[in-house]
């Protein structure tokens, strides 16, 4: 059976439409014979607290090996130097709602660090999802 882990900042049940779209990923993952698990990091994201930060790098460094591990941008763009050491040992898939750096209630010097954190986690991925073409013109110029 094949099985992935689907990393998330927040609980699965809230009542968003990105949780909306992670809920719909889990059930049609599950639909299609995949074991599904689901790890809820701390709501802080995408400005974790140092505490925060080090439990999502210890529960990262608790998932088996080569194990997929589909990671909402909440979280990967918060996280690129945890994200960049996990690539090596599992197979990191970026899933996109929509990039941080492009959060219109942020000023410039935090999109810009968000840009930054991004572009170094995105390039540590093997693949990444976007959910629509609005966010891959946005994310484009991420190379």
């Amino acid at each position: 059976m094949r099985s992935v882990v689907l990393v998330i900042p927040g609980q699965l049940n809230a009542r968003t439409g990105g949780f909306i779209y992670d809920r719909r990923i889990v059930e049609g993952l599950r639909q299609r014979g995949w074991l599904v698990d689901v790890l809820e990091l701390d709501a802080s994201f995408p400005f974790p607290t140092l505490t925060s930060l080090k439990e999502a790098a210890r529960a990262l460094a608790g998932i088996r090996a080569r194990t997929i591990a589909i990671v909402d941008s909440l979280a990967l763009g918060a996280m690129p130097d945890v994200i960049a050491r996990e690539a090596s040992r599992l197979r990191i898939v970026a899933l996109v709602h929509l990039p941080l750096s492009a959060d219109a209630s942020f000023d410039r010097e935090t999109a810009a660090r968000f840009e930054d954190a991004e572009r170094r986690a995105l390039s540590a991925a093997a693949l990444v999802i976007i959910t629509g073409s609005a966010t891959m013109r946005l994310i484009a110029r991420y190379g």
